[in-house]
């Protein structure tokens, strides 16, 4: 996976785990009439994300990841290109101001993170 910014590049040694997770949502409103009607009314934008697993990266993968996540896309703040395992490259946002790896093995850590596709 390779994370890039302008001229700023991040390149993770090992693979995001499998089950990724996509997610389509379409924004909605929804409503009730007083005679029980139910309204819905489409606003034509889909919302679509992904959520990464990692299992047992090493400490330069969670220095990297962190470090992107603090200085780089400042958390939500900035739009970058995620280029995945398999070779696609979307323009993504972290979708939460949080992201966790907590230590799992000696010196290795598993946790995950969603992006955003922007369109």
């Amino acid at each position: 996976m390779i994370f890039q910014l302008g001229l700023l590049t991040v390149e993770l040694e090992q693979p995001a785990q499998y089950p990724l997770t996509p997610s389509v949502s379409l924004i909605q409103a929804k409503d009730m009439s007083a005679s029980g009607i139910t309204h819905v009314e489409s606003f034509e934008v889909q919302n679509t994300t992904t959520t990464y697993n990692f299992s047992d990266i090493s400490d330069n993968d969670y220095q990297a990841i962190m470090s992107w996540f603090i200085n780089t896309a400042n958390g939500m703040m900035n739009e970058f290109e995620l280029t995945d395992d398999l070779g696609g490259t979307t323009t993504v946002r972290f979708t939460t101001p949080t992201i966790s790896f907590p230590l799992t093995n000696f010196g290795l850590r598993s946790g995950s993170f969603t992006v955003e596709s922007i369109t």
